[in-house]
């Protein structure tokens, strides 16, 4: 299974520090068997460009933290180490090396492994905050993928995204305040996307000293499935199909990551801005895919102008004409003068 990564993060326009945090592991199958594709020592694998040979698995992790310039990054990477160590101990048994999604063993310890992650991170961040008397937190967002599958553990407002062919699909769910009100009917997701409450969040890592973990969600992958991984800074100003647009409209995962961080600082750049990518095989781009939706505004000419003018007048003029009959019609209706036959006094005519 050939696995390709795309990722970048950024500060943005605004902040002055980088909060978020994010981490892939991509090792090949060489790697895994204890030597690399040219021979030399065991390699980890990076998360640029393109696998270079077959891939066993990859874990993929975002975690956006909050607190503040200090406190939020060191959240956010107290996150992150967490499930890393947790990780490297998992490795070593079999399930995260012959992974399967099937009822059994392996199914249930990937799933266990992510609810456990999460729980942990909460706790070695709140009794980080505590020590400092600080009140941080941080989103984390995890994807474990083997045998075209997937897992996905999450807490917070970041995202994961399945693009397959020329649909997007929002995997997770917003753990914010925005969210509850859509599902309560209280507000539709055009009200809320602008709205202050879609920051304030109803579960965050390390905030409290206990966290809700929803149980992992799998996906089934197929040849070419793409998995997007993504901090609110870039899904607050950049829409679901312009991400599924610059997946198809880019060489590579990676370009496709540049283009749309660098989207979101054209229009404002008002958080941190984090994505990391995945690709399962290799995706049948369709170039042009709603880049015209998107991009293309037609503007109307000025004799067009005047043109829709002049036919908005003419019609006017004829719905005030017709009015002025109808008026005309049912007045004369009304003193029955339309069709009356004549008729003569006092019966017939004498002879």
């Amino acid at each position: 299974m050939k696995i390709s990564i795309g990722k970048q993060t950024d500060v943005g326009c605004v902040r002055e520090a980088n909060e978020d945090s994010f981490y892939v592991e991509l090792p090949s199958e060489e790697a895994l068997r204890g030597r690399s594709p040219q021979g030399g020592p065991p390699q980890r694998g990076t998360s640029q460009g393109v696998a270079a040979s077959a891939n066993r698995y990859a874990l993929l992790i975002v975690a956006d933290g909050m607190g503040g310039q200090v406190a939020g990054k060191e959240a956010s990477e107290t996150a992150v180490e967490v499930v890393k160590t947790l990780f490297a101990t998992a490795i070593k048994s079999d399930w995260a090396k012959t992974a399967k999604a099937k009822t059994g063993r392996p199914l249930k310890d990937i799933k266990r492994f992510l609810v456990d992650a999460a729980r942990d991170a909460n706790k070695a961040v709140f009794k980080k905050g505590e020590a400092q008397a600080a009140n941080m937190g941080t989103t984390l967002t995890m994807a474990f993928i083997a045998d075209h599958h997937a897992f996905i553990g999450h807490v917070g407002d970041s995202r994961v995204y399945h693009v397959r062919k020329r649909e997007i699909r929002q995997v997770t769910e917003d753990h914010s305040l925005a969210e509850d009100m859509v599902k309560k009917g209280k507000a539709t997701r055009e009200e809320v996307r602008t709205s202050p409450m879609r920051s304030m969040l109803t579960r965050s890592i390390g905030t409290k000293k206990e966290v809700a973990v929803d149980d992992p969600i799998g996906i089934e992958l197929e040849d070419g499935d793409c998995l997007v991984l993504c901090t609110d800074g870039l899904t607050n100003l950049v829409e679901d199909q312009e991400i599924l647009s610059a997946i198809h409209n880019t060489a590579d995962l990676q370009k496709a990551c540049n283009k749309l961080v660098d989207t979101a600082r054209k229009r404002g750049g008002h958080d941190n801005i984090t994505i990391v990518a995945a690709e399962i095989g290799a995706l049948e781009r369709v170039t042009g895919l709603g880049t015209k939706a998107k991009t293309v505004v037609m503007k109307s000419k000025k004799g067009d102008k005047k043109k829709m003018i002049l036919f908005a007048a003419i019609g006017l003029l004829a719905a005030i004409f017709v009015l002025l009959a109808l008026l005309f019609v049912s007045y004369y209706i009304g003193q029955d003068k339309f069709y009356k036959t004549p008729s003569t006094e006092g019966g017939t005519s004498s002879q």
